[in-house]
């Protein structure tokens, strides 16, 4: 594996085709994703770089549907825009995806939700330095040493989530990660509930 700046870089491995969504699945998606990008909780940079991912598991092999990489700018998404995550490996920071676009660098910080805890069936992944600064170690908060998009991140993730009382929170706090919160439910409307309920 590739080392960057001491971490394991990220390393996707994608079949680019059109990867086969549920409909559903697609509309679910596209209708939150929407409403967190017009609460700026998903968006992008002004410098260009896009923050802020969704994603939806799909079967019990803890295969999911994430947001794209570089899919931040856009108002409005499509299947096109998303990925399926057909397969993982935490330790090696790697992804196997199929669909139009690759999976979301971040998709390993929604793999361990998914890995971890087997009733849950979204997660979601936004922007809000307001929260990020109010809520940090009054919720759930991963180490502030540990980087995000790396093995590392994913294990802290997994940590947080099994110590008892974290879990009904249903958010964490990334003290690595500044602006960074996950909030993970068994729908995308609880997942989201959480998250537009935070002040």
């Amino acid at each position: 594996m590739l080392q960057e700046e001491g971490y394991i870089k990220f390393n996707c491995h994608w079949n680019n085709q059109p990867a086969d969504f549920p409909g559903k699945g697609i509309n679910e998606l596209n209708y939150w994703r929407s409403k967190l990008y017009q609460q700026q909780l998903i968006g992008v940079y002004p410098d260009g770089i896009g923050f802020g991912n969704i994603s939806i598991r799909i079967n019990k092999d803890n295969q999911f549907i994430v947001t794209g990489s570089a899919t931040g700018q856009l108002a409005e998404t499509g299947p096109e825009h998303y990925a399926r995550v057909d397969s993982f490996r935490i330790d090696t920071n790697e992804v196997w995806c199929t669909g139009q676009v690759k999976a979301s660098s971040e998709s390993l910080s929604h793999a361990i939700v998914y890995q971890t805890l087997p009733e849950i069936n979204a997660v979601v992944h936004v922007h809000n330095l307001k929260q990020w600064e109010k809520w940090q170690h009054i919720l759930p908060t991963t180490n502030e040493s540990t980087a995000y998009g790396t093995p590392e991140m994913a294990m802290e993730i997994s940590r947080l989530l099994a110590v008892p009382g974290n879990l009904g929170k249903g958010t964490l706090i990334m003290g690595g990660h500044r602006e960074g919160i996950l909030a993970y439910g068994k729908s995308l409307e609880e997942a989201c509930g959480i998250l537009l309920s935070l002040e």
